[in-house]
């Protein structure tokens, strides 16, 4: 009785200490605190209770609080990606997008490429059925039903390899949810608590079952991407704790809406211990008293089994020995069974009579490139070729029907996209509904059987000339093209050698290299000149090449060839239009430029002097619109003529285009020695032409320029300065010659290049306007301000007009342009002025050029209305005497015009032009301007004196203010006064200044003006 008040109280010892270890020990410390760190969870929209959304789309459910509780243990911050479903959520997880997944299997297939933490809960893998159905006491009871499953779950992983069952695989667990509803499946094999929570949240939880016992029970953890094991480390170590704290149960509790039961796995397993503790101790009592009746009856026992036991010994060994040698037996035939099945000269095959693949050795791997596993999911028929699948299928009928098949060929397609070819011998066992098949792969032979075909076919029906020859050269076989090329039939020329077709143009040192190419290169590519059968030579392009055996020792020589005769025309017809004038016949540009070279290098290398003659004729165009076409064409060709034969054969002569053609005159001895042919050239040019019926004349404009020179030149140079030098003559009068002048070319390069400048300052900003006053003489008052340019230039400094207009103003587009830019600069700073209280006008210059274009009454509202705070009448528009008497009649017209919008016009330098009284009276202006040149001299000059007086009584006959220029002195402006003159400017008021003096200056002047009657000298500049 003691031994058993020992066992009961270690029993219960032991139950109190295994409910202790699975007590919870509340909220533990998850591990040491970490920097606040964000994690991106990747989690599936719908999959409760584990996961799924609220109504603001935030994730929700099992195993979103788990994760969360664990982060705010840890500091970390979480950041979930929803996913439609669990496989989009896994490839968020390998793409990199994600750093774990919550709540996953942990399965062997995943290890490999994940991490877990240790399971936070356990799910029991069981088969659903429809409530109501026959219930199979045993989950094997499936056999040959139709079982879902949902696609990279547990239940898939399990029963993908069992061959009794028929798996439809589903994206969703709703979609095999339904699928099981609606009868599409006998069962559905999934997580027991996951499937009950999807039915419970449909309301369909009472219409579905579980049947047996669980397939498997698989732990669930947190899962890691493989290379985030920082996280795996941290979340595990946090994992260990939480499991038994109150929170994970009352998180358990809400979910799957159960507390954690309280015979928990540790419980029972702790009860059992303490009741089979318990019967072991009422078993060893029980035994005691009872063992001693057992012990005379095992002793009466013991002889009869002895003797048993020697019989039985006996026939166990005899019996032992015979199974052994029938094991070993059945081992060496599946072994030859192994060995012929696998072996590497053909591709075996085993498929049921559904087409199913159920066994293939490894050479259909090497064949397809799908490994076995991957073949044996699908029928054979999906891996052969499109084309050859019904009469496989026939064929396949027919072993069925208990036929056997020898040599059936067939195309099956590998990964690459080759079709591979297949011949097959094949047998059917239709008992047991089998079919056992043997192929071989036949692809090369059926390939080098195309190539022969395709050769045969080429040969024959190649459009290029095929001959083959021995290694004497002696022909052995033709095609049709050879024939129809040469002329040769196949029959007269088999045994001759190609020499038959020699031409006689290549010599024997052509042939020696031919042959001596092609036997170190085994091959010559080239063109040949050979004879027909009739005798006509043609040309062709050959290829020869040698033909090599295994051993690479040469057995024959195979020649290709075209015909290129009509190319070789042709070409020559090309080079001819390329470089010749289609209808004079002359040298074209193209060969003028090589000629020029060539007649450039010979002057140097001989010291005799080249002339380039640039020919254009006068009149062409009339005779052209008034003959037609046709006529100019034929008197070109009659020019062309006539030149030709007036210079000398080592001349040249060339049409560059319209009526323009090129003389190179070669091997002068000096440069004047050219003149006799140019009036030559002048004469039969200007001789009357006979256009059909009719007569025309026309004349030569000539242009020369010499070879060498003092500085190196090109024949495009040469050219350039022939043609300067005609249209000088064109300019003198036409109808003769003119020879270069290197100085005026100097003076236009360097008008080029102040235009050029002036377009960069125009670009740059670099013109400035400075303004100098106009004065009324009487009163001192300053009645405005005229506008002169200056040119700010980065290396001269500040340029005065005199320095730069010249050639601006020759220039239509860059004169017109700088106008518009001094328009629009004066306007603005009336502009501004206005606004400061400065109320006066400023007047501008404007060329010829831009007062007579077509457009400038338009651009001149255009200036006005951009600026619309400055007054028309506050501008005024000088134009000088010599550009208002161009064109009188125009010029007025725009000036009646431009007034009529208030803007006023002056008569700028009057007197140095016509100064007609006709001309004055015609010309609608407000203010005539004295040319500084007459008041300079006026204090010593009588006569400039009475010309002073006729001008300024004609500005009174004509009620038109007179303003005269260049007043440098107060004597000056006394004596213009004394003469009636109004109004005067220059110096002796003040030098033209920028605008930003303006304003101080205008104060000044005024202040004297006010306190002293004499003109203040201070402000007079000189």
């Amino acid at each position: 009785m003691r031994v058993l008040f020992l066992l009961l109280s270690f029993a219960g010892a032991l139950v109190f200490s295994t409910f202790t270890d699975a007590a919870p020990p509340g909220k533990g410390h998850l591990g040491a605190q970490t920097a606040s760190t964000e994690v991106i969870a990747a989690v599936p929209a719908n999959w409760p209770p584990q996961y799924s959304l609220d109504e603001d789309g935030n994730p929700t459910g099992f195993a979103i609080d788990v994760l969360d509780r664990l982060a705010e243990e840890l500091n970390l911050t979480v950041r979930y990606k929803v996913a439609q479903n669990f496989v989009e959520a896994i490839q968020l997880l390998e793409a990199g997008e994600a750093d774990l997944i919550p709540n996953s299997g942990i399965v062997s297939e995943r290890k490999s490429n994940n991490l877990f933490s240790p399971p936070v809960e356990t799910f029991r893998i069981v088969a659903f059925i429809r409530e109501g159905d026959v219930v199979p006491t045993l989950i094997s009871a499936l056999h040959r039903k139709k079982v879902g499953v949902v696609e990279r779950n547990a239940g898939l992983f399990i029963l993908r390899d069992r061959q009794d069952v028929e798996l439809e695989i589903y994206p969703t667990a709703e979609r095999a949810l339904l699928g099981l509803m609606s009868g599409a499946v006998d069962a559905v094999v999934y997580p027991d608590t996951v499937f009950e929570a999807l039915a419970r949240s449909l309301g369909v939880e009472d219409t579905i079952r579980i049947v047996g016992s669980p397939l498997k029970e698989i732990p669930r953890g947190l899962r890691f991407r493989i290379d985030r094991s920082d996280l795996h480390a941290l979340f595990s170590a946090a994992v260990t704790s939480f499991v038994n704290s109150p929170d994970y149960r009352e998180i358990y509790k809400r979910w799957y809406g159960t507390p954690d039961p309280f015979w928990s796995t540790k419980r029972v397993f702790a009860a059992m211990l303490a009741i089979l503790a318990i019967l072991t101790v009422a078993f060893i009592v029980w035994r005691y008293f009872t063992l001693s009746s057992f012990n005379n009856r095992l002793r009466l026992s013991k002889l009869q089994l002895i003797n048993l036991n020697e019989t039985l010994e006996i026939r166990v060994r005899n019996r032992t020995r015979e199974l052994s040698e029938e094991v070993e037996e059945r081992k060496r035939s599946q072994r030859d069974l192994e060995r012929f099945f696998n072996q590497s000269q053909s591709l075996n095959l085993i498929v049921d009579f559904d087409g199913r693949i159920l066994r293939s050795n490894a050479v259909w791997e090497d064949l397809l490139g799908v490994q076995c596993e991957d073949l044996h999911k699908h029928p054979f028929i999906g891996f052969v070729h499109p084309d050859d699948r019904e009469i496989t299928k026939e064929t396949f009928s027919a072993l069925k029907a208990g036929e056997n098949i020898d040599g059936f060929e067939n195309r099956y397609m590998c990964t690459c996209g080759e079709p591979k070819h297949l011949r097959w011998s094949a047998r059917a066992d239709v008992d047991r509904q089998l079919v056992y098949a043997v192929a071989q792969n036949i692809t090369d032979q059926k390939k080098a059987e195309n190539a022969l075909k395709l050769t045969a076919n080429v040969f024959t029906h190649s459009d290029e000339g095929i001959i083959i020859t021995d290694l004497k050269g002696n022909i052995v076989d033709v095609n049709e093209a050879f024939t129809g090329i040469t002329g040769y039939e196949r029959d007269e020329i088999l045994g001759k050698n190609p020499s038959i077709l020699s031409s006689g143009k290549h010599d024997a040192d052509f042939y020696q290299t031919m042959w001596s190419k092609l036997r170190k290169d085994g091959v010559w590519q080239g063109e040949i000149w050979n004879k027909r059968k009739d005798g006509d030579v043609f040309a062709e392009r050959l290829t020869i090449s040698a033909i090599e055996d295994e051993s690479g020792n040469t057995t024959n020589y195979i020649g290709l060839f075209v015909d290129i005769t009509k190319m070789k025309a042709h070409e020559r017809q090309l080079e001819h239009l390329a470089r010749y004038d289609r209808l004079t016949g002359l040298p074209n540009r193209v060969l003028l430029a090589d000629n020029m070279l060539q007649a450039m290098a010979r002057a140097r290398r001989h010291g005799h002097t080249l002339a380039i003659a640039f020919i254009d004729l006068d009149g062409f165009k009339a005779v052209n619109d008034t003959y037609g076409h046709a006529a100019g064409d034929e008197l070109l060709v009659s020019v062309a003529h006539r030149l030709t034969k007036v210079l000398r054969t080592e001349d040249t002569l060339a049409r560059i285009g319209g009526d323009e053609f090129v003389a190179i005159i070669t091997d002068l001895p000096d440069e004047k020695s050219c003149v006799s042919t140019l009036n030559r050239i002048l004469d039969a040019a200007s001789r009357e032409f006979r256009l059909g019926a009719a007569t025309a004349s026309v004349s030569a404009s000539i242009g020369v320029t010499f070879y060498p020179q003092a500085e190196e030149i090109d024949g495009d140079q040469l050219e350039r300065q022939a043609d300067q030098a005609m249209y000088e003559a064109k300019i003198s009068g036409r109808n003769q010659y003119k020879f270069f002048d290197p100085e005026q070319d100097r003076r236009l390069t360097e008008y080029y290049a102040q235009v050029a400048d002036a377009k960069k300052a125009l670009k740059t900003d670099a013109f400035r306007l400075h303004y100098q006053p106009k004065i009324r003489l009487a009163t001192k008052e300053v009645i405005g301000y005229e506008a002169l340019i200056r040119w700010e230039h980065p290396e001269k400094g500040l340029l005065m007009p005199g320095a730069f207009l010249p050639p601006i103003e020759r220039h239509p587009d860059v004169a017109i342009e700088l106008g518009n830019w001094v328009l629009d600069n004066a306007l603005g700073q009336i502009e501004r002025w206005n606004e400061v209280g400065l109320d006066t006008t400023v007047s501008v210059n404007v060329s010829a050029l831009q007062l007579t274009s077509s457009d400038f009454e338009e651009t001149l509202n255009k200036h006005l209305q951009k600026h619309p705070a400055a007054e028309p009448c506050q501008l005024e528009i000088e134009l000088l005497e010599t550009d208002a008497l161009s064109d009188i009649e125009r010029v007025s017209k725009i000036i009646r015009n431009c007034r009529l919008s208030s803007v006023r016009f002056a008569l700028d330098d009057f007197g140095t032009g016509y100064s007609s009284l006709a001309y004055l009276k015609q010309l609608p202006i407000d203010t005539l301007k004295i040319d500084q040149g007459f008041v300079q001299d006026s204090l010593n000059n009588a006569q400039d004196q009475e010309l002073l007086k006729l001008i300024i009584s004609l500005g009174r006959v004509y009620n038109i203010d007179v303003l005269a220029e260049g007043v440098e002195t107060p004597a000056h402006a006394e004596l213009l006064h004394s003469y009636g003159c109004r109004y005067a400017q220059g110096y002796a008021f003040a030098r033209p200044m920028p605008a930003a003096d303006v304003l101080d200056w205008h104060s000044n002047w005024i202040e004297h003006r006010l306190t002293q009657s004499a003109m203040p000298r201070a402000l007079t500049g000189s």
